[in-house]
């Protein structure tokens, strides 16, 4: 199945181009769930509300409000779209269940969904994406790398690392977007993150309880140094000099074998797009989502 919407009237009251700007839609996730009065059956089900998407690594969950109160409810459908414009149905699910896991996807590339619902008559509701707009777009990720002291002669081979190929490099090599110090100056003795040649700006976002909680690359307050100190528990958000975001969180610090930073790390491979953020599950799940009237 396959359906196409029209958005000239959107265009004409709001201003907006057909392209939706993820970095610029950014709202609370709505948990609330709907009750309907059941009257007449002869109609089509509610449209299902507060559709919402999660980033994961090569995967994106969908998420939409349940509906209650309408006894024929039958289930929901899913669709899909890279463009915006041309959706097509990608899954059907039970009527009790109110999520999708899509691993079809590509990482870098953005996607948008809309979900209708359907009765046992058969009878479709509108789909969701006439009322709001939900996308996401997946990029890669890792987790306990560790990367060591550049001063340290025998491990400067791993003391950067390039987020575009997932892999640790030489602090001083061209394609290094980050590299650890660790200053042993009398009254310093701390650990700082530097840029490397493929770094841009860096920004730490303070202290944070996990990984997920910095979802989208903040677009100013970038520090005027190529450095900053390296805390335990702290996220930092990375462009590069390919208009590229990445966010690293230290979460442990070593000096066996030698002196060095573990640490989670994430990376847009689309350019230019801030979004950063990961499955939050079992937690607060963000979303983002523009609601406009028809």
């Amino acid at each position: 199945m396959k359906v196409r919407i029209r958005l000239e009237g959107l265009k004409k009251a709001l201003g907006l181009s057909l392209i939706i700007i993820p970095a610029l839609l950014l709202t609370a996730c709505d948990q609330r769930s709907t009750t309907y009065v059941s009257g007449d059956d002869d109609g089509p089900p509610p449209v299902p509300s507060g559709v919402t998407t999660t980033t994961g690594d090569g995967i994106i969950w969908v998420e939409w409000n349940p509906i209650n109160g309408i006894p024929d409810l039958a289930g929901f459908y899913v669709w899909r779209s890279t463009d915006n414009y041309d959706f097509f149905w990608i899954a059907t699910v039970g009527e009790d269940v109110t999520e999708y896991e899509d691993d079809d996807v590509i990482n870098g590339v953005t996607y948008y969904y809309g979900i209708s619902s359907f009765d046992d008559d058969g009878n479709e509701s509108r789909v969701s994406f006439d009322y709001e707009f939900a996308f996401d777009t997946p990029r890669p990720e890792g987790f306990n790398e560790i990367i060591y002291d550049s001063n340290d002669p025998d491990y400067q081979d791993l003391s950067g690392f390039d987020f575009s190929r997932e892999e640790r490099v030489h602090w001083d090599a061209s394609r290094c977007d980050i590299s650890l110090e660790y200053d042993d100056t009398p009254g310093i003795t701390a650990f700082f993150i530097w840029l490397g040649w493929n770094g841009l700006a860096i920004q730490d976002m303070g202290y944070t309880d996990s990984f997920d909680d910095i979802t989208y690359a903040p677009q100013t307050g970038w520090s005027q140094f190529p450095y900053v100190e390296a805390i335990e528990g702290h996220t930092y958000v990375i462009l590069t000099e390919d208009n590229h975001y990445a966010k690293v969180r230290a979460t442990d610090f070593n000096s066996f074998p030698a002196y060095r930073m573990t640490f989670d790390w994430g990376y847009q491979i689309d350019p230019g797009n801030r979004e950063l953020k990961i499955d939050p599950r079992p937690g607060i799940v963000n979303t983002e989502t523009a609601e406009a009237s028809q």
